[in-house]
């Protein structure tokens, strides 16, 4: 019996990729499990309620925030339930009063199980919940409620990005609740998780059942075209002071350290360094940290035993004690290794205060070498206002009063409300309300601005009677006081900060405001106001799932505007100078954020109509060199910007070529130069020379006998025979050569071998599905996975990565030894067969064909760790780590 008969029904029409989602879901539930990943605006919600729907029985919501379990909530009310029905009968947020669907948060579920068991305990990050939704669970039971009201389906929304203690909870309440069917959402499935966390997500959740990307998406009309631009700056004067002077406290707490008597004293009364045999293991377990403590001993002049040295396989001197090792030291001496140490925990809270009063300690991590202080004065840095402000002009410049630019920040900075209608000079924070005065204060004709936080609303006077009304409407009551002269008013109103939103949001939708300034807290996720055609992040977002959802806020479609394009501005600042990254020159600053938000973005290139991930398809480059030219890409961005039509074609273009189902490749570029010929190319040449010399020589050796020798026949048929022989020598080193010949065939012998193994050991999801694919291109070869789920495609381009790569600490190697102990070619096992011998076995069996008899080394042992560290100077990675990048890239699924 399905209980929903009558009472839900969907008012809309489903999009093709929903109701490919539909029809298949009575085969996703075969396991009581369906979970969907979904980009935001794919109307992930609307289809979690269709599939409770049709499974019929009462249901718990689970949602990461109030904001989104209210919107939950209203999609029911709006979009499903039947003219005549109440919505208080079916409908509950709060798990005390449960009803037929109740959608509670991951923090009320957490608060109401606290009760039954002691692995739930307080932390520092509930307690900052708990200002948003007290509610009192004392001698509540949870599992009574759930038996009582027959609760049978579970919806879990964004499930893996919960707090450590939110998870747990989550984890034990499914324990002892059964016979559940569970529906799982997300936008953002941690494919870049360790293996472990993502078997913990898949226990939790099951295969991913089906993936909405948001090209589909943007193909099918549900999100609008758009396109991301950044939009670089660099530190005002008195910023630049400041780092310089952050920069010699750095300095000076390092020379006082390293004077420092009785630091030496405990670093060198380590309990390793009493019995070193004994402690070795433990010692390889942590390679960097241990030898930064050697380091720090021989700059001392500290001696210690030889045995440590010879540990890390260096005959001569160690490297020279610089910021980097002297971090990993004081790392382990005050947290991660704290214990090995004679303890003084005086002495350790002064070191630490010490640090901190030099900005060199952050969350209870050193941060010698990027100064955690600079890193802060670069995120809000005044600078970007400048940018805001140029951005806003060109934006105006192009939409006139169509413009809907909503920016989000991280602070409101309401102590900047008394500055707002000054007339001194204003040197204000990033904060939403010093980028609306600094805005204000530019005098763009026209333009109307607005400010949307918890605690401080701003709107133009002359909308007063509009907004009065709205409030009206919403059964809220407010009063508008103007802002000095400035023609904007500040709004005080009591009542629900839903519908406080509801109504600004309004006012912005009819174009009452052009420029929205709020915080990503309030506006960033769940907020909804499809009319957005502009975005400004400022705020220090670098994970892929905040950032994606932030981005959501102006990717959606407009009714009012069918052609809607959207654009996407990222701020970046970065210091004169450069410093090395990533064993390149690259800006100073804040842009390597960038880089690793656009490492998940799919977007269209600027340099041909294709669809990828990755900061170099803006033309930017992730090693890029910007402290000259910063001002010219800043003007080609602005450029870009204007021209909407040629977005619009751009994705159409894109999409066009793209004649049957989408995928998303994961794509790995490999220099051609790591690719250069290894041991069994040239064991094959060499062997292929030494076959063709046989060969000729018997050649001649027969046609002699047959010239002249007498009793030759026995000569002559063994003569024969070996050139045969030789002649089957050379077709077979030939055949290898041809096969090795070229770098693209030599990546794909490789790909090949990792996926075969991959298949041995059981971690293909879809091995029958999945092929690799290797093409050529200019200077790179590139590959990946045909086929497979996503995340197969993920953990392949991973062992690609660790196995071309930079040979780090992995607990196996691929050497060929020659005499003496001496290695040539090296290789790291890719981390997910290096965890036992059995895995690491079968790798090397599958990667022999395409490298030869090569032995697995197991390294942690002494022997191990010193053949480590050879194949780490053999590693041409080492020499040069911007030879393997990823990408992902649409593609039809049968390209």
């Amino acid at each position: 019996m399905n209980i929903f008969d009558g009472v839900l029904e969907f008012k809309g029409i489903w999009r093709d990729y929903q109701e490919r989602v539909l029809h298949h879901s009575e085969a996703y539930m075969s396991d009581n499990k369906v979970h969907i990943v979904a980009a935001p605006g794919s109307g992930k919600t609307t289809l979690g309620i269709e599939l409770i729907r049709r499974l019929g029985n009462p249901c718990l919501i689970l949602s990461p925030s109030i904001t989104i379990r209210q919107q939950w909530i209203a999609r029911l009310e709006e979009g499903f339930l039947t003219e005549g029905e109440d919505a208080e009968k079916w409908f509950s947020n709060d798990i005390r009063k449960a009803k037929p669907i109740t959608a509670i948060t991951y923090q009320a579920l957490y608060s109401s199980m606290k009760q039954y068991t002691g692995l739930l305990e307080d932390s520092e990050e509930e307690s900052e919940e708990k200002n948003t939704e007290m509610v009192d669970y004392k001698n509540f039971d949870i599992y009574e409620v759930i038996r009582e009201n027959g609760i049978r389906t579970l919806c879990l929304d964004e499930a893996h990005h919960l707090r450590s203690e939110w998870w747990r909870a989550l984890e034990e309440f499914l324990k002892n609740v059964t016979d559940v069917k569970l529906v799982s959402l997300t936008a953002t499935p941690p494919y870049d998780s360790t293996p472990a966390q993502w078997k913990r997500y898949i226990d939790l959740c099951g295969p991913i059942d089906e993936e909405i990307f948001t090209p589909e998406l943007v193909k099918e009309g549900s999100l609008c075209p758009h396109q991301d631009y950044v939009y670089f700056n660099q530190p005002a004067k008195e910023e630049l002071e400041a780092v310089k002077g952050y920069t010699q406290q750095a300095e000076a707490f390092v020379r006082e350290l390293i004077q420092d008597r009785e630091f030496q004293a405990m670093i060198s009364a380590h309990e390793g360094l009493q019995a070193p045999e004994e402690y070795g293991e433990k010692f390889l377990d942590n390679p960097r940290y241990f030898s930064s403590i050697l380091i720090f001993l021989q700059e001392m002049g500290i001696p210690f035993s030889p045995y440590l040295k010879k540990l890390t396989g260096t005959k001569g001197h160690l490297p020279s004690l610089d910021n980097t090792w002297l971090e990993v030291l004081l790392q382990g001496f005050l947290y991660d290794d704290a214990a090995a140490y004679p303890s003084d925990t005086v002495y350790r809270e002064g070191l630490i205060a010490r640090l901190k009063e030099a900005g060199c300690m952050y969350r209870r991590k050193v941060r010698l070498v990027r100064n955690e202080e600079i890193n802060r004065l670069l995120i809000k840095s005044r600078g970007k206002l400048n940018s805001i402000r140029e951005i806003v002009k060109s934006e105006y410049a192009g939409m006139g009063n169509g413009l809907r630019l909503l920016i989000l920040c991280d602070f409101i900075k309401k102590e900047y409300l008394s500055k707002v209608g000054g007339t001194e000079a204003f040197t204000g924070e990033i904060g939403a309300v010093p980028i609306f005065e600094y805005v204000r204060r530019a005098g763009i004709e026209g333009l109307r601005l607005g400010v949307l936080s918890g605690s401080v609303i701003i709107v133009p006077m002359d909308v007063e009677d509009e907004l009065m009304g709205l409030l009206d409407v919403y059964g809220l009551q407010g009063a508008l006081a103007e802002l000095e002269d400035t023609g904007y008013g500040s709004l005080t109103v009591k009542g629900s900060s839903h519908n406080i939103v509801a109504v600004i949001t309004e006012l912005f939708t009819r174009g009452s405001i052009h420029v929205l300034a709020g915080t990503k807290s309030l506006l960033g996720e769940g907020w909804d106001s499809p009319c957005i055609n502009s975005l400004i992040l400022a705020t220090y977002v670098g994970s892929f799932m905040l950032s994606n959802q932030m981005r959501g806020r102006a990717i959606r479609t407009c009714k009012e505007q069918p052609d809607k394009t959207s654009n996407i501005w990222h701020l970046a600042c970065i210091l004169p100078g450069r410093i090395t990254y990533n064993s390149e020159e690259a800006p100073a600053g804040d842009y390597d954020t960038l880089v690793r938000r656009f490492g998940a973005f799919l977007g269209i290139s600027y340099k041909e109509d294709v669809i990828e991930s990755g900061i170099e398809r803006l033309g930017l480059d992730r090693y890029l060199n910007v402290e000259n030219d910063f001002k010219s890409i800043n003007k080609n961005m602005l450029a870009r910007s204007r021209k909407r039509d040629e977005l619009r074609r751009s994705w159409e273009k894109s999409l066009k070529v793209i004649h049957d189902d989408m995928c998303v490749e994961e794509i790995r570029e490999v220099d051609k130069q790591i690719l250069a010929p290894g041991y069994l190319f040239l064991n094959a040449v060499v062997m292929e020379i030494v076959s063709c010399v046989w060969m000729l020589l018997l050649l001649f050796f027969r046609i002699f006998i047959t010239a002249g020798l007498e009793h030759a026949s026995f000569w002559f048929t063994a003569a024969g025979v070996l050139f045969l022989a030789a002649a089957a020598f050379a077709g077979k080193y030939g055949f290898r050569i041809f096969r090795l010949c070229t770098p693209q065939k030599r990546m794909k012998r490789a790909a090949e071998g990792i996926l075969d193994a991959l298949v041995q050991t059981g971690k293909i999801e879809e091995p029958q599905h999945c092929r690799s694919e290797v093409k050529e291109e200019e200077i790179l070869v590139l590959a990946c996975l045909k086929g497979g789920t996503t995340r197969d495609k993920t953990l392949f381009a991973e062992c690609l990565a660790q196995f071309w790569g930079v040979i780090d600490n992995p607990r196996y190697i691929l050497a060929r030894k020659k005499w003496r102990g001496k290695i040539s070619d090296c290789y790291a096992v890719p981390e997910i067969f290096g965890r036992n011998k059995e895995d690491a076995m079968t790798f090397r069996m599958c990667m022999k064909r395409v490298l030869g008899n090569y032995e697995a080394i197991y390294t942690r042992t002494p022997e191990g760790r010193r053949l480590l560290l050879k194949a780490r100077l053999r590693s041409f990675a080492c020499k040069n780590d911007r030879i393997l990048n990823g990408r992902k890239q649409v593609k039809g699924k049968y390209e």
